[in-house]
């Protein structure tokens, strides 16, 4: 049996500490979430999987504890929850955000860059796969092959955005987030959670015929 990281233990431990003698429930509209008031006990939808979070603790609905980014961003999105909903629901690049500097090279490599290498010249395979698991046209038009918003994360969707090579340009990929986004993820987790996007998406590749 593989040891647990101790620096990841202690983190996430301390994350659960945080959590206690915290109402979940007061924070339950904001974040539009469920909340079971007995038990303190939040229900989270995260990239189509339901989780239960307490003091207790981050569990699937097998009942097992997922990875330490899942449970991370969990976390801080239960204890970031600002007073009242903000309304800054524009569409910014992730650059844009608050303290996002220091992470803008590792997300432009290890999130758009991993998208741009997955789906060059497979602009149809994305398009079926985002259709798969629930992704939705944006209101808004924009100049892209593929443009398709994922509603991953309760008030926290994000807008991926896919030009396909061409005889001028090589492939490029963006995801925008909503200007309020930090308000309830920090810079690092929602790196973390953009980064989860391209699992998500081979994951469910493998789950389709195309």
């Amino acid at each position: 049996m593989q040891s647990k990281n101790p620096i990841f233990e202690k983190t996430y431990h301390a994350y659960l500490n945080d959590l206690s003698g915290l109402d979940l429930s007061d924070r339950a509209e904001v974040l539009d979430i469920t909340v079971m008031k007995q038990s303190n006990t939040a229900s989270i939808p995260y990239f189509g999987k339901e989780y239960s979070v307490s003091t207790e603790g981050v569990f699937d609905t097998s009942g097992q504890r997922p990875g330490y980014e899942v449970c991370v961003v969990l976390l801080k999105y239960l204890l970031m929850c600002p007073e009242r909903l903000p309304m800054e629901d524009d569409w910014v690049n992730y650059r844009e955000l608050k303290d996002s500097g220091p992470l803008a090279a590792y997300f432009s490599n290890n999130t758009l860059g991993v998208l741009t290498r997955i789906y060059e010249e497979r602009k149809d395979v994305l398009e079926s796969v985002a259709s798969f698991i629930g992704g939705v046209q944006p209101q808004q038009n924009y100049p892209y092959d593929v443009a398709v918003e994922f509603r991953v994360l309760p008030r926290i969707p994000i807008l991926l955005l896919f030009n396909d090579k061409d005889d001028e340009f090589d492939a490029q990929t963006a995801i925008l987030f909503e200007r309020r986004a930090d308000r309830f993820l920090d810079a690092e987790c929602l790196a973390m959670l953009a980064g989860y996007l391209p699992k998500w998406l081979k994951k469910a590749e493998g789950a389709i015929t195309i």
